[in-house]
């Protein structure tokens, strides 16, 4: 697996992403193209507040219908329910405890990644949880995920409550050259370089994603370590992203 790798952008989300709680934005939006670390960047950041003291649920909602949703949230909330809980009644106990941390001024930030897969009913229940338990009254926020191709057919009623669209920026040749250090430093038996013709080469074809970079060294190594060779060229890079298409 390859090293996590706080990048400028990565640095330059949180901080929005901080923003947004410090002025108890309602809805902030989190979008990037797909392989941009969107999901890496919430599982992070979700961890570290909850260290602070927030209560941040995470849910993703690919696959997910109404009823695994509520419960999922539910359960994640400490709401009061059991296996034979009914929606509805998931739905009452989930704004019964958003009402109970609001009055106990215990602030709680909803994070639900792959908005752009769910399905409309839960968008009616994130919709619902904006408009009742979000904003600078409650103290709560909702921070949604979505992949930036998907953000036209995106629901609307959702990006217009949106207080802020954070963009997860690609990575530059610099980026990629830190991040090739620190993959480095993680694998010292199997030690790889790439010159600054083989890192344009990485930015060229990766466009500069996060997923695409850490599969083209994966993959380069491998292949380094078979040929027991110990530079990545061009060539190289061009042969692992023919493989990957």
């Amino acid at each position: 697996m390859s090293p996590f790798f706080e990048s400028p952008a990565y640095q330059e989300a949180v901080a929005r992403l901080e923003y947004a709680l410090q002025r108890k934005d309602r809805v902030a939006v989190l979008t990037g193209p797909l392989g941009s670390g969107k999901s890496t960047l919430l599982e992070k950041w979700t961890t570290q507040i909850r260290r602070s003291g927030w209560i941040v649920p995470y849910l993703q909602t690919p696959g997910t219908f109404e009823q695994d949703f509520l419960w999922e949230l539910a359960i994640q909330l400490k709401a009061d329910v059991g296996l034979a809980t009914t929606p509805t009644e998931l739905w009452f106990q989930i704004r019964e405890q958003l009402t109970t941390y609001a009055l106990e001024e215990r602030p709680v930030v909803i994070v639900v990644d792959h908005v752009e897969e769910m399905a409309a009913e839960t968008a009616d229940i994130l919709l619902t949880l904006a408009r009742l338990h979000c904003g600078a009254t409650t103290g709560g926020s909702l921070i949604l995920s979505v992949d930036s191709a998907q953000l036209r057919s995106f629901d609307a009623r959702l990006l217009k409550m949106a207080d802020l669209k954070i963009e997860l920026e690609a990575w530059t040749s610099e980026d990629i050259a830190q991040f090739t250090r620190t993959y480095q430093a993680a694998f010292p038996d199997s030690p790889i370089t790439l010159d600054q013709a083989a890192i344009e080469a990485v930015s060229q074809h990766s466009e500069g994603l996060p997923r695409v970079i850490s599969q083209i060294l994966d993959l380069s190594r491998l292949a380094l370590e078979a040929s027991e060779s110990k530079s990545v060229t061009p060539d190289t890079v061009e042969a692992i992203r023919e493989e990957l298409l």
